[in-house]
C-alpha cells in the first residue's frame, strides 16, 4: 500500500480513531478512581570504614566502603530488619508486608544509601522508613563488629531521617488520562488499518476501475432526498438526473470491446442484490425515452420479477403481466406482441414493457433455448432501445445468459457494499459466457461528478443567465420520434418519447 491509501483509509476511519481515543481517556479516567495514591518516605544512610594512616589506605577504604553499599542494600529489604522495625513499633503490620514496602538503591557511584518505603498513610510511610533505617543501622554494627570485639570494620550512618511526604507518587491524574487518550489513539490507527485493508468493500470510483480494468461508463449518485419509490424527475433540474442523463448520452457513444456498433439492447446487471439494478434500469428507460427513443423495459429476472409492481399499470395490465410475459413467449405458449404492454408511465415519459410473466419451474433453461435469441431479435427490430433487468450474476447464471443476448452489459457496482471479490467474480462470470461489456455504473456515489452545492449554485447561475429552469426544448432531445409499433389481433404496442403525466413510481433494487 502506498501514503495515499494509508490517507484514505484515515479520511474514511477518522471517527473510529476518535473514538477509541476518547474511549482511551475515559478508561485513563476510570482508572483513577480506582487507584489508591502510595505515599513514599525516604530515609539516607552514609556507609563509612575505619579511616587509613596513609593516602593509599584512604582510597582503599573508600573503595571498600563503594562495595559495602551494595550489600547493605539487600539487607535493607531483608525479612529480619523488616522482623526487626515491627518489634520496635508494635505495628499491626507483618513483616513479609512491611518488606513488600521497602526499596533500597545506592545513591550513584557515591557511599550513600537511600532507604524508601511507601504506604498509602503519608505518616506510617515515615515511621516505617525511619525504623528500617535504625534496625538497618544496628544489623550492620553487629554483622561487622569481629566475634573477638573491637571496633566494626565498617558501618552505617543516619544522614537525613525520613521526611513527611506531603505527594503522592506514581502518575499524576492527567498523566493517567493522556496515557489512556494515547493508547487509545494507536489502538485507533491500528484498527483503521486494519479495517481498512481488510474491508473489500469498493469505496471510490477508482476502486471499482481498478477492479473492473476499464473506466466507468456512469456514475449515479446518493439522492437522501429522494422517496425509495419514486421515479427520477426528469423534468427537475437535481444533480441524479444530470447523471443518468450522462449516462444515457455515454450510451450512444459506447462500443462493446472487439469494435462494432453502440449497443441498442443493453442488459442492466450487478455482482449481488440491492445495488440498484431495478431503479437504474427504470431511469435509463425514462432518461432514453425522454430523448424522443422508442423504448421497451425486459423483466430479465424470472425467479424475483419486480417490474409489474415497481411501475404502475392498469389493472388489465397488472392482470396480464401475471398471466403472459417472458416466460409465456419462450415457453412458445404466447407470441411476443400478445404479452407486451403498451403505453406504460415512467415519469412524464412512455414506454413499453415485458413483464416477466407466470414463474416457470427452469427459469434458467428457457434463457437458454432458440427463441429466447429470436425474441430479443424481435425487440431490437421494433424498438430503438431494449433495456432488460437481470438478476444477480453471483447468484444465478441467468444474468450472464441474458447479457448474452444482448448488444452489451452494464455492470452496477454500489458504492460501500460491493466487494472487489463479488465484482471480479461478476466479471469473470460475463467474459466466461463471452457477454460484451460496455463498462462498469457506480451507485449511490457519495462525490458525484459536481457536489451537490455545487451543482445547485451552477444550476442557480444557468437559470439566471437563462431567465429561468431550463426546459425540455433547452435540454434538447437525443433522437427522433420514432414510433415502434408490433401489432396483432390480440394486442398493439406503441412506444414512443412522447410526454404523459407521471403515474410510475418504484424503488431502488
Amino acid at each position: 500500500m502506498e501514503i495515499m491509501d494509508y490517507l484514505r483509509i484515515f479520511r474514511r476511519y477518522w471517527w473510529l480513531v476518535v473514538v477509541l481515543t476518547i474511549v482511551g481517556a475515559g478508561g485513563g479516567y476510570v482508572a483513577t478512581l480506582f487507584l489508591t495514591p502510595e505515599y513514599q518516605s525516604t530515609a539516607r544512610l552514609f556507609v563509612a570504614t575505619q579511616n587509613g594512616t596513609s593516602v593509599t589506605e584512604a582510597y582503599q577504604n573508600n573503595l571498600f566502603s563503594q562495595e559495602r553499599v551494595n550489600s547493605y542494600a539487600g539487607l535493607a529489604t531483608s525479612e529480619q530488619v523488616a522482623a526487626r522495625a515491627v518489634d520496635q513499633l508494635k505495628a499491626p503490620i507483618s513483616p513479609e508486608e512491611l518488606r513488600s514496602k521497602i526499596v533500597a538503591a545506592p545513591e550513584g557511584k557515591t557511599v550513600l544509601l537511600d532507604v524508601a518505603v511507601s504506604d498509602p498513610n503519608p505518616a506510617q510511610a515515615q515511621t516505617y522508613a525511619n525504623a528500617v533505617a535504625d534496625q538497618l543501622v544496628g544489623l550492620v554494627s553487629e554483622l561487622e563488629t569481629s566475634r573477638r570485639g573491637g571496633s566494626p570494620a565498617a558501618g552505617v550512618v543516619v544522614v537525613d531521617e525520613a521526611s513527611y511526604p506531603t505527594e503522592a507518587t506514581g502518575l499524576g491524574f492527567w498523566t493517567i488520562i493522556g496515557l489512556g487518550a494515547a493508547a487509545g489513539l494507536v489502538l485507533g490507527i491500528i484498527a483503521a488499518v486494519l479495517w481498512g485493508v481488510f474491508d473489500k468493500r469498493l469505496r471510490g470510483r477508482d476502486s471499482v476501475e481498478g477492479t473492473a480494468g476499464t473506466n466507468l461508463i456512469g456514475a449515479l449518485p446518493e439522492d437522501s432526498t429522494r422517496p425509495r419509490v419514486e421515479v427520477v424527475d426528469l423534468d427537475g433540474n437535481g444533480l441524479y438526473a444530470e447523471r443518468i442523463r450522462e449516462l444515457r448520452t455515454n450510451l450512444r457513444f459506447a462500443v462493446p470491446a472487439g469494435g462494432g456498433t453502440p449497443a441498442r439492447s443493453l442488459a442492466v446487471t450487478s455482482a449481488g442484490s440491492g445495488e440498484g439494478r431495478t431503479t437504474t434500469a427504470i431511469d435509463l428507460a425514462a432518461a432514453l425515452a425522454e430523448s424522443g427513443r422508442s423504448v421497451v423495459l425486459v423483466e430479465g429476472d424470472l425467479r424475483n420479477p419486480t417490474l409489474a409492481e415497481r411501475l404502475t399499470l392498469e389493472p388489465q395490465a397488472r392482470m396480464a403481466a401475471s398471466e403472459r410475459g417472458v416466460s409465456t413467449v419462450l415457453s412458445g405458449e404466447h407470441a411476443l406482441p400478445q404479452a407486451l404492454i403498451g403505453d406504460v408511465s415512467v415519469g412524464a415519459h412512455a414506454i413499453a414493457m415485458l413483464p416477466a410473466g407466470p414463474k416457470p419451474p427452469r427459469p434458467g433453461e428457457l434463457w437458454a433455448n432458440d427463441r429466447a435469441g429470436a425474441l430479443f431479435e424481435d425487440l431490437s427490430r421494433g424498438f430503438d432501445y431494449v433495456i432488460v433487468d437481470t438478476p444477480p450474476l453471483n447468484t444465478y447464471a441467468d444474468g450472464a445468459n441474458v447479457g448474452a443476448l444482448c448488444d452489451g452489459v452494464l455492470v452496477l457496482s454500489r458504492i460501500g457494499r460491493t466487494t472487489s471479490s463479488a465484482l471480479r467474480q461478476a466479471i469473470q462470470a460475463l467474459k466466461a459466457a463471452n457477454v460484451k461489456i460496455l463498462g462498469p455504473v457506480v451507485t449511490f456515489d457519495r462525490i458525484g461528478m459536481l457536489t451537490k452545492r455545487q451543482h445547485r449554485k451552477q444550476v442557480e447561475r444557468d437559470a439566471a443567465a437563462n431567465g429561468g429552469p431550463r426546459s425540455d426544448e433547452q435540454r434538447g432531445n437525443e433522437g427522433s420520434d420514432d414510433t415502434a409499433v408490433i401489432g396483432t389481433q390480440e394486442g398493439q404496442l406503441v412506444g414512443s418519447g412522447g410526454q404523459r403525466r407521471p403515474r410510475a413510481r418504484h424503488g431502488s433494487d
